[in-house]
Parts: C-alpha cells; structure tokens; sequence
C-alpha cells in the first residue's frame, strides 16, 4: 500500500495530497494492484516519434512530470492480440443475427429484476435528466449485462496504448484517449494500472472510454468521487447524463417503420446517405416515403433513415428520429441503437404486465 501512495503522489504532485489519498476507496484497486506489474518487458518504444510528441504534450500542456511519465509508460504491456476485434466488430452483422447475441429472456428477465430492485433510483434519474429508466437500463444491460463481471479482462492502459501504437486508423483517437485517461487518473487519484477495462479500453459498468468519463461523469452520490464501478446513483446518472448531453429529449421518438410508396430514386438516396444525414419530414412525406406518424409530431421535425434485415432474407425501412441519433453517439452503430431501443421496450412490457 504504501509503495502505491508514493507511485501516486510522484505521477501527480500538482493535484494529489496525503488528505485525498487517505481518503480513497482502495478496495476495488487493492484486488487489482496485483495484477500491475507486467508479466514481460513492454515493448513500447519511447524514442518512438508519436510517444516524444505525446510526452511532451503531457509536460507542456497538462503539467506532467516527464521522467515521471516515463517510467509509468515503461510500464505498458502491449496486448496485441486485442487489434483483431477491432476488425471484426460484431456490429457489422445483420440485424437479425446482432439481436440474438443480446436480447435473451435471461437478459430480459434479469433486466426487469434490476429495474424493479433500483426503481425510486431511476426515477429520481429520470425525473432529474429526461432519459427513460428503460433506456438507462437497457444501455447497462447491452454493455456489461448490468454490471456482471468478465468484460473487464484488460487493464486499460496497456489497451489505450496498444491502439495507440498498432492500430493506424485509430492513432489519433487513442491519443487523445490516452491524454484523457492520465487526466482521469490524476484528478480522480486512480492508479493507472488499477482499472481494467474491454478490448477497446472501455471501463466500469456503463463502458465509459476516457474522454467520456472526463466529460460525462457524475457524481450523483455526491461523495467526491465518479464511481462508474459499484455507485449506482454515479452509473445511472452518467449514463442518463451522456445522452442528455448528446440531445436526447424527453418523451421523445427513437425510430418508427417506414416504406416507400413509390420508385423514387432520390427517396433512395435519401436513404442511403446514412443514418445522421436529416431531411425534415415533410420533405420524406413528398418524396413518396410513408410514416405512420403520431398526430404530436411537427412535420419540420428532422429524420433519417436506414434500411435493416429483422430477419434472414429480409429487408425493412426505419425512420430514425433524434432519440435514436442520440443512442448511436453511445455507439455509432444502427444495430446497438435497435437493440438499446428494442430492449428498452421490452423492459416496459415487463414492467406494465
């Protein structure tokens, strides 16, 4: 232990005392510590253009110290058996298949039992940022099965910083993952190596990646600390806060069936400009592209479209309205939007009968 707080107070001297250490929640990072030391020497290379450049933003910018960050890079195991998934992600399937990796009656059944078990809680979120309890609760269950253990099998720096160097086309985005999880780590007194997270660097119960958490996170319980890890009252409210910051509005439409009532070639190219290009909705009424639009909705509303298989052979049109974009920012994907919104209504049912 007392080797960590050392560890801790020489990576962030500026923002960490004796008062704030003392006054952590180490359990959760106690279990994990033994698990920090690399099992093989890293093979980051520091002298490496991209980490001299990084370095020096962290020193320059942020107030790093830079042998202090040297040493806790030198620390890095780079797991690069992690870069396969990212490409073969299993959003690429088609829907029907998608769907049946995660909307299970377990899932369903265990959902319901955690809405109920955390009911006044969620309504308190709800009533507090406009997000739909099944909402919050059908992201938590797509992302970590509600909290259950075995996603988090990485811890999150080597994964940040195995991106970072092996994985090109995402380079720039783990930097910036990379510069955020360090922040994170300094100004919620976190060992860098205590957290484990998924493949991608995702962590805690709503798989938040770094930027997010430094965005997104709330401390809803009010006890100093953003705890993504066993706080319901910090889960639900970030969550509920993440969409609500990315436009979610209440009571609110999340997609409708939709089909084309004629052979219109710029219908169909509406359709396949994607799924955050807009038109409003009477522009999709008079290219021939029918809703069965609720009276309440105003006809300048903006909406997109996307076509889907709901089953093998098969191949349907959907109307996707801001609630829906909204749950693509949480994963920029039409099939995790459906299941999130499937789910949800699933959950509902649940509940009302």
């Amino acid at each position: 232990m007392e080797s960590r707080r050392i560890f801790l107070k020489s990576l962030f001297p500026r923002v960490l005392g004796w008062g704030a250490l003392l006054s952590l929640d180490l359990s959760r990072a106690d279990l994990l510590l033994a698990h920090s030391e690399p099992s093989s020497p890293s093979s980051l290379n520091l002298d490496d253009p991209r980490y001299v450049s990084l370095i020096k933003d962290l020193t320059q910018r942020h107030q790093f110290g830079a042998a202090d960050l040297k040493a806790v890079f030198g620390k890095v195991v780079l797991q690069s058996e992690i870069i396969q998934f990212f490409e073969r992600p299993a959003e690429i399937l088609p829907y029907y298949e998608y769907r049946r990796r995660f909307i299970k009656d377990e899932l369903v059944s265990r959902g319901q039992t955690y809405l109920q078990e955390n009911l006044e809680l969620l309504q308190k979120i709800e009533e507090a940022f406009g997000v739909p309890k099944e909402i919050i609760c059908s992201i938590l269950g797509v992302e970590t099965k509600f909290g259950q253990p075995g996603i988090e099998r990485y811890r999150v720096f080597d994964i940040l910083n195995t991106a970072f160097s092996l994985y090109p086309r995402r380079e720039r985005f783990y930097r910036e993952q990379l510069i955020a999880y360090l922040l994170l780590c300094r100004e919620e007194g976190i060992d860098p190596f205590s957290v484990n997270g998924s493949y991608a660097g995702a962590f805690g119960v709503p798989q938040f990646m770094p930027t997010s958490f430094r965005k997104h996170a709330v401390d809803f319980d009010k006890d100093g600390k953003k705890n993504l890890w066993t706080s319901k009252e910090d889960i639900f409210a970030s969550v509920a806060n993440y969409l609500k910051s990315f436009g979610w509005k209440r009571n609110g439409l999340t997609y409708l069936p939709a089909r084309f009532a004629g052979d219109s070639p710029e219908a169909q190219n509406k359709v396949e400009m994607g799924i955050r290009k807009t038109i409003p909705i009477a522009k999709a009424v008079e290219l021939g592209i029918q809703i069965p639009l609720p009276a309440s909705i105003q006809k300048d509303e903006a909406v997109s479209f996307a076509l889907y298989q709901p089953q093998e052979g098969t191949e349907a049109l959907l109307a996707l309205f801001g609630n829906f974009r909204t749950i693509t920012s949480y994963n920029y994907s039409l099939n995790y939007a459906l299941v999130v919104s499937d789910l949800s209504e699933m959950l509902i049912e649940r509940e009302n009968s």
